[in-house]
């Protein structure tokens, strides 16, 4: 049988008039010779066993083009087979070569691409052997995030595109890719749409491309905790190199206790110190002087305000101490950083009116879920005078909708407050919980696109304050809400200590701000007695 369907076979390819008929023939001669040794038809021949024999065929000196070639061949063979009522299925449909590493080939995956996309050829282009085994659990990472087909769709492109590029470049092991030979894809991308459209790669479509590969790299090779230690930073060694840095981040978090919100703000401000002192002419810190530490506070003030400015000071006062007292400067050099004179009665907080509060509320959209979760804030914000970390801190545990409490975690002084909330925050909060979306998050307001996380105090802020700018005209963010809720206490006649403990101050001090905010009422009083003068 075998001796007349190959030679019926080979008098079928001449006929067709292929030049390599030969090669044709011998791929088919040695297909249904391994079929004898396993005493199986041509009938029995299924998908799970064309991809067994694929893996029989594979050797360290075959190439992927020569397993291509043979699946290809094979397929024009089965095809004749079909119309010769040899076989009755093609079982070369959806095997390939790509997926010889998994067991049952393309029929018997299961994974998270078939979850994706429904054509193999979709699977088969974006499955990237390169990134595994981390590839898998990261598109899984992407759909708990919220992520569509459509923008997962985005997403995988950037990732092909790079996949090809390192095949391109030889590179055949994970460990080898490095943000630098990332930095190099990037100068290809460029290069290559400065051809195809004759104009420059537009920034944000290039920061868009570095950040989703970015997230992947960081996802696949997570950093290690960085080790606390400064032996590999020689006293004369490089200006502020990373593991200094690093090493002075840790001892931050460790003995300061410091918030990684903070941490990040001081590691930002000592970079631009960094680019700074280079630009100065200053490359040891032996010869660090405070006319440098000087010229940088200048340099910042030029564009930030006085509040900030402090920042700055009390992130190079701090980073000053730990090098002085690691031995990696010969004198304490914080003392000689001065901050930026500040009076008390700059801090006067702006407000608005309750009607204007009431306007503010009135103007969200609550037909939507985005909607019932930005009222539930501007509610939250507005009459409990909550600060925006307070918010963002809430998990669904903590609200109690039944008994009308709701608890705080993350109070800045450090305590853990159970306060009362009214019967509108409520309908607002249950509404909220009705449309929010199931995820493993246990933090209560969420992002409305992916990937789906909890809220930032940042994005909360502008939650606040693009109402504001869209209902009222007035600019401002969380503490507009929070100082106009003190306001309203003070005009119904609230004790300074009472409002002081429903916003969460430890001392009253802090609480005395929020007298300023009655400058209007003491103007009409004045304005009054001015007539009888």
């Amino acid at each position: 049988m075998s001796a007349d369907l190959i030679s019926s076979y080979a008098d079928h390819l001449k006929r067709r008039g292929l030049r390599s008929w030969k090669v044709y023939d011998w791929a088919t001669r040695h297909f249904l010779g391994w079929l004898s040794t396993r005493n199986m038809t041509l009938s029995q021949v299924d998908p799970a066993l064309f991809h067994e024999y694929l893996r029989h065929r594979r050797s360290p000196e075959h190439r992927p083009a020569t397993l291509r070639a043979v699946v290809d061949r094979l397929r024009f063979f089965f095809r004749y087979a079909i119309s010769e009522k040899l076989a009755a299925d093609d079982p070369t449909q959806g095997v390939s070569h790509r997926w010889l590493d998994v067991p049952g080939g393309l029929p018997g995956y299961q994974g998270v691409l078939r979850r994706i996309f429904r054509k193999p050829s979709h699977i088969l282009r974006f499955r990237l052997p390169l990134f595994a085994p981390h590839w898998e659990t990261y598109l899984t990472l992407l759909l708990e995030q919220g992520y569509s087909r459509t923008s997962l769709h985005g997403v995988l492109e950037h990732h092909a595109h790079f996949h090809r590029y390192l095949n391109s470049r030889r590179i055949r092991n994970f460990s080898q890719v490095t943000p630098r030979i990332l930095e190099a894809f990037l100068r290809h991308k460029q290069r290559q749409f400065r051809r195809a459209h004759e104009r420059p790669l537009p920034q944000m479509y290039l920061r868009n491309i570095r950040s989703r590969l970015m997230r992947f790299l960081v996802h696949a090779r997570p950093q290690r905790r960085r080790v606390s230690s400064i032996s590999v930073c020689h006293k004369g060694g490089a200006l502020l190199p990373d593991n200094l840095l690093d090493a002075y981040l840790d001892f931050c978090r460790d003995h300061r206790g410091l918030r990684p919100i903070t941490m990040s703000g001081y590691h930002r401000e000592l970079l631009m110190l960094r680019a700074f002192l280079r630009r100065r002419g200053v490359h040891n810190l032996r010869t660090l002087a405070p006319a440098d530490l000087d010229a940088f506070i200048m340099r910042r003030s030029r564009s930030m305000n006085p509040r900030a400015l402090l920042a700055v000071a009390t992130a190079l006062r701090s980073l000053l101490r730990y090098l002085y007292l690691n031995d990696l400067i010969a004198r304490d050099l914080a003392v000689s950083v001065i901050s930026p004179s500040r009076f008390r009665a700059d801090l006067r907080p702006k407000y608005l009116p309750w009607h204007q509060i009431e306007k503010l509320l009135g103007g969200v959209d609550r037909s939507t879920a985005a909607g019932k979760r930005d009222f539930a804030i501007l509610m939250l914000l507005a009459c409990h005078g909550l600060r925006a970390r307070e918010v963002v801190g809430l998990r669904i545990e903590d609200v109690d909708c039944d008994k009308r409490c709701l608890r705080l975690r993350h109070r800045k002084n450090g305590t853990v407050a159970d306060i009362p909330i009214s019967e509108r925050v409520v309908e607002a909060l249950r509404e909220y919980l009705a449309v929010r979306r199931y995820c493993a998050w246990p933090e209560l307001f969420l992002t409305d696109c992916a990937p789906i996380k909890p809220l930032s105090g940042l994005a909360l802020s502008c939650v606040a304050q693009r109402y504001l700018r869209r209902n009222l005209g007035r600019h401002g963010g969380a503490y507009v809400l929070r100082h106009s809720f003190a306001k309203a206490l003070l005009d119904r006649g609230a004790r300074l200590h009472d409002i002081g403990a429903l916003l969460g101050h430890k001392s009253l001090r802090s609480t005395l701000i929020y007298t300023r905010i009655a400058t209007e009422d003491m103007r009409e009083v004045a304005d009054n007695y001015a007539g009888w003068l």
